[in-house]
């Protein structure tokens, strides 16, 4: 089967020749996750018809000042933006919560009650967080491709690729000035670009308001609009004396960026142009019928399922004791997150027969295939739907292998914390000693063990109720029946009590990664460890050596079309409008002040009575406030693309100011990583002026707002 994808594939790859980037149809100006250093003619000037108001090369120049100078990767898995010459940096405040959790305790519970740091010596370190600028874009396709060759099975292509690429990025480092280079696959493979970026390691906390008002909805407004939450935090970057990178230092100054985002208090209106940059997690708009069902059965029915045992229990626990709130909040966020994403994608896809669309697609995909071996027919023999008939049987051979993996993963890598620091801790093999004590104490300071056992334990029933793959099962499911009769609470019992990892009294026993070893949480971990092996074993490659030529079939067969490649955690553009949903695009304080007054044993809308009064009482400011609206938005509404990873991402207007942080996706198109839908895909925002209104009026942070630029 190998030799005839091969065959297609050269077919498809001499289609594709002149079909990538020369393209004569307009893209929909709402739609795609565009390349700021790959901006075609044609998509550059839809943005014009909008309102952009920038040059190219005022949005992205790798040789002068532009704004992309002002956009960082936050710690890896959001985005941020610069807005001071003194490299103040805005995200979302959930972004945030990791360093502000970490910050916070009993006596002073930064979460809670919000943090300001009235000087810049106030400001806190955070070990291990740090930003990254991007610094440029180039294509390497011709020569990570020039690596393989047609007589290579998959294997050995993989290995010549990896080797390539391995090669150019060390060519791009600089490891004195924090430069590193990043080669990523795009179109699955059929291009790749190094990304060139340039890291920072002391970033410090300077601004968080009371998560009441940046946690404000929580999980019951997760996805939805309208919304009131301030999803913001405020870090600053800091430097060595000579402004370039550096590890974390007192003697270390406010770093002072090539460029840095203005801030507009002049607001929007439905119809504004609105362009979004930042670093999207993962979209998978061309993936296959097949594959979209696959993920749905495979991985969100198990993550919303299992995440949701371990919820129940975090959350009686954390509303029981103020303690075991602080320690869970950043774990209980990160959980109920993507619980709430999975049950919504799959919502999302049903409805909007997302599918049945695919399918359609892919017959026409089939038909085009079987014109182009009639119009060449020395390229390939008859292999009439032999692609999608591939794709078929390598998905319902995965499956089992996939829900397993699934399965194994959620219910024991993302149950324990306990086994989850020995899982890392075998898989890292950290010979450090200091490092590994360091590492060991970071962990247990958020871990309670008693909660630790429960979750385990439901964890186990959970998995026992949904195993449907035996060879895959843990050993110790065998040890449960036969030594302790079933009963799951007595295996744990007696695992705790045995385990050193899992008796406080005893952790200072454990000095090395060795001293884990003859540990009985060990024999967990490798257990663990031998079945999520055996699971990931499954032919992957040919799945997305399939999915890769279906979807240079889908460019080539519509080469008048102009195609985005999917988001892979590299610098990307959006662009679209202010666009109501139902009728609205921003929300007001009265709304908020209605919803804690409605609902007021709900936890996700309770406010503190200093928030509270402040709200009531109006005092926000000036020129903070809409002068048509005659009040202050709080969060707005846009058709830019967005998914994870765009969390935030600066949201500008046609003149490239400041006017929000992205935050959030909305309910009715979370199948967006699949499919955008240009009717009800939104991104909501929180307003920039809600922000500074919050920083100034309510935290008394004007030594913040003195250092950016209002426009």
């Amino acid at each position: 089967m190998y030799c005839y994808m091969k065959r297609i594939g050269l077919l498809l790859q001499m289609l594709l020749i002149a079909a990538f980037f020369c393209n004569s149809s307009l893209v929909r100006a709402d739609e795609g996750m565009w390349m700021v250093g790959n901006l075609s003619a044609r998509t550059d000037s839809v943005m014009r018809a909008l309102g952009l108001e920038l040059s190219h090369k005022e949005v992205f120049n790798p040789y002068a000042p532009s704004l992309n100078d002002a956009i960082v990767m936050f710690g890896g898995y959001c985005s941020g933006v610069v807005v001071s010459s003194d490299g103040l940096v805005f995200t979302n405040h959930h972004c945030g919560f990791m360093s502000i959790q970490k910050h916070s305790a009993t006596e002073h519970d930064y979460l809670k009650d919000g943090f300001f740091a009235k000087r810049l010596k106030d400001e806190l370190p955070n070990d291990g967080l740090y930003v990254v600028f991007h610094l440029n874009t180039i294509d390497v396709t011709d020569r990570v491709l020039e690596a393989v060759s047609d007589t290579m099975d998959m294997e050995e292509r993989n290995m010549a690729i990896m080797s390539c690429i391995y090669s150019i990025e060390a060519e791009a480092e600089d490891s004195i000035h924090g430069i590193y280079g990043s080669v990523t696959p795009y179109y699955r493979g059929s291009k790749y670009y190094l990304s060139v970026y340039q890291q920072y390691d002391d970033v410090r906390l300077v601004f968080a308001p009371p998560q009441c008002l940046g946690k404000f909805g929580g999980d019951t407004d997760n996805w939805m609009w309208p919304r009131q939450t301030c999803d913001f935090s405020v870090f600053r970057i800091y430097a060595g004396k000579d402004n370039q990178p550096a590890k974390y230092s007192k003697d270390n100054q406010p770093y002072h960026p090539k460029g840095y985002a203005h801030v507009s208090t002049q607001g929007y209106q439905p119809g504004s142009y609105c362009m979004t940059l930042g670093y999207p997690g993962s979209t998978d708009r061309y993936l296959s019928s097949y594959g979209i069902n696959h993920t749905m059965r495979t991985k969100n029915d198990l993550v919303h399922e299992v995440r949701g045992v371990k919820l129940d229990i975090l959350s009686k626990a954390m509303k029981a004791d103020a303690a075991t709130r602080i320690k869970y909040a950043s774990k209980y966020a990160s959980l109920s997150n993507y619980w709430k994403n999975a049950l919504g994608q799959n919502t999302a896809l049903e409805n909007l027969g997302v599918i049945r669309e695919k399918q359609e697609l892919e017959r026409e995909v089939n038909e085009w295939l079987d014109s182009m071996y009639a119009a060449f027919p020395d390229s390939a023999d008859s292999y009439e739907n032999v692609l999608l008939d591939s794709l078929k049987s390598l998905y319902e051979k995965s499956f089992d292998y996939a829900y397993g993996l699934t399965l194994l993963d959620e219910s024991f890598t993302n149950s324990s914390d306990i086994l989850r620091f020995v899982l890392l801790s075998t898989v890292r093999k950290v010979d450090d000693e200091s490092m590994f004590v360091q590492q060991m104490e970071e962990t247990y300071k958020d871990i309670d063990i008693d909660l630790d056992r429960q979750v385990f334990a439901a964890a186990i029933r959970n998995y026992m109720k949904m195993a449907r793959n035996p060879e895959l099962n843990p050993d110790f499911m065998q040890e449960i029946d036969t030594v302790f009769g079933g009963d799951v609470d007595a295996f744990t019992d007696n695992l705790y009590s045995r385990s050193r990892l899992c008796q406080s009294n005893r952790l200072a026993e454990i000095t090395s990664i060795d001293s884990i070893f003859t540990d009985p949480m060990f024999d967990i971990a490798t257990d663990v460890l031998s079945k999520l092996y055996m699971a990931s074993g499954y032919d992957s490659d040919g799945i997305d050596e399939c999915e890769r030529m279906l979807g240079d079939a889908i460019r080539a067969m519509n080469n008048d079309k102009e195609y985005y490649p999917d988001a892979n955690f590299t610098m990307r553009l959006s662009f679209g409008k202010i666009k109501p949903l139902n009728g609205g695009y921003f929300t007001q304080p009265q709304s908020l002040i209605d919803k804690n007054d409605a609902v007021p044993f709900n936890d996700d809308y309770e406010l503190l009575p200093s928030v509270s009064r402040w709200l009531r009482k109006g005092d926000f400011g000036e020129r903070y406030v809409d002068r048509g609206l005659g009040l202050m938005p709080l969060c707005f509404l846009s058709d830019n693309d967005i998914t994870g990873g765009n969390s935030g991402s600066g949201m500008f207007d046609g003149k490239g100011r400041l006017i929000g942080l992205a935050f959030d996706g909305n309910w009715e198109a979370l199948s967006g990583d699949y499919k955008f839908d240009s009717q009800l895909q939104r991104c909501i925002g929180v307003d920039i002026r809600y922000v500074l209104s919050v920083i100034e009026k309510f935290g008394k942070g004007k030594r913040l707002i003195r250092e950016l630029t209002l426009e």
